[in-house]
């Protein structure tokens, strides 16, 4: 952002010792002056509204952040019913966080919501079937990879040949028209 302040319209040998001055100089010097404050003001302004905060919360409203180097940042976990409660339509929400969590007292069909217009999109769900009974339906956009345990293609479902946890990574570049799902890992022990 180019700044607006000028001081190169402010008359620094203005006024003139020993001269008699016109009034008009001090009323140029002065107007400058005061137009240089009130442009000083709305660029401080500008800055502390957009600033990002080290003591509250950001929203870059999808501006891009580049050449940045994260270190000890997290992911927000976002769970739907982990108390093992949890069956019927489920929505994973790209506003709520990147790594969902869930336990299944059922079958559980999954949607999305919220993806990035432009660039990537993910998810993790973590989800936990209490028993081989419960299977994970997902949308018709999502292509599965050949690494999902339990996957029925003319069903577009998953049934686990054993209760347990997995995790599974949803990933999209157009919005949600096209989801890529894998499995990460496969089931984990001592759930």
């Amino acid at each position: 952002m180019a700044s607006n302040i000028v001081p190169g319209n402010i008359d620094g040998s203005f006024p003139i010792a020993g001269q008699d001055n016109s009034s008009q100089g001090f009323r140029d010097n002065f107007t400058a002056i005061k137009n240089n404050f009130e442009d000083a003001k709305t660029e401080i302004q500008d800055l502390q509204t957009n600033k990002a905060s080290t003591s509250g919360n950001t929203s870059f409203n999808d501006y891009e952040v580049r050449e940045a180097r994260f270190k000890d940042t997290a992911l927000t976990v976002y769970p739907h019913g982990d108390d093992g409660s949890t069956s019927g339509p489920k929505t994973l929400d790209h506003a709520n966080g990147h790594y969902h969590t869930l336990i299944t007292s059922g079958n559980i069909t999954l949607a999305f919501a919220n993806w990035p217009g432009s660039g990537m999109g993910r998810f993790i769900l973590d989800i936990t079937y209490t028993s081989t009974a419960h299977t994970l339906t997902v949308t018709a956009a999502t292509k599965v990879a050949d690494n999902v345990t339990g996957w029925d293609n003319a069903l577009d479902k998953i049934t686990v040949a054993t209760a347990g946890r997995y995790l599974y990574e949803f990933i999209s570049i157009d919005a949600g028209t096209t989801v890529l799902m894998h499995q990460l890992g496969k089931l984990y022990a001592n759930t």
